[in-house]
Parts: C-alpha cells; sequence; structure tokens
C-alpha cells in the first residue's frame, strides 16, 4: 500500500508543478495580449484591472508550488526535507501575503465596472 501511495504521489508531484507553472504562463500571455491591444487601442482596458487579474493568477501558482512542496515532503519525510520545506512554505507565503496586500490596493484603486 505504501508503494502505491508513493508511486501516485511521485505523479502527483510534476503534474502539481505542471498546473501551477501554467496557470502563471498562461495568465502572462493572456497580460501580454491585452496589454498590447491596450497600448494600440487606449482607453478599452484599465491597467490596475490587468495587473489584478495577472497578481491573482500568480498567487493561485504559488498556491500550487506550495501544494507540490508539501507532497515531496510527505514523500521522504526527514528532518532536512521537512525545514527546507518549512523555509520554502514560510517564503512563498510571504510572497503570497505582500501580492494579495498589493491587489488589495489596486482593487481600491481600480473603478468598479457596472
Amino acid at each position: 500500500m505504501d508503494k502505491v501511495l508513493a508511486t501516485v504521489i511521485g505523479f502527483l508531484i510534476p503534474a502539481v508543478e505542471a498546473c501551477g507553472a501554467l496557470v502563471i504562463a498562461v495568465s502572462a500571455a493572456r497580460t501580454i495580449i491585452l496589454y498590447i491591444i491596450h497600448c494600440v487601442r487606449p482607453g478599452n482596458i484599465q491597467v490596475n484591472s490587468l495587473r489584478i487579474r495577472l497578481g491573482q493568477s500568480m498567487v493561485m501558482g504559488l498556491e500550487f508550488q506550495v501544494a507540490a512542496d508539501i507532497l515531496k515532503t510527505a514523500l521522504s519525510p526527514e528532518w532536512n526535507d521537512i525545514l527546507q520545506l518549512a523555509a520554502l512554505v514560510a517564503l512563498r507565503t510571504l510572497l503570497n501575503y505582500l501580492l494579495e496586500y498589493e491587489l488589495r490596493l489596486l482593487d481600491q484603486k481600480t473603478p468598479k465596472e457596472v
């Protein structure tokens, strides 16, 4: 049973990491395209709303990366791995907090669509 679980988790780790990277990559590509459209035809898109959407995607991507790190530690729970996970989670949590803080500030400045 443990070997089956370890095998499943071994396959899940790169899949979860890829999901996080995909979320960020798709959102970055979308933001770039919309920003180029904004530069060609000013007035269509609020730049702050682009930043908010990109930031939200970055937060979601970071959540996937933290989940992958937790799965990695579940496979090999040695003290060194646990300490490394704690450092990674702390760093990503701080980054997540700062992103969400900036998103709240941007959201307050962005006019609401009716």
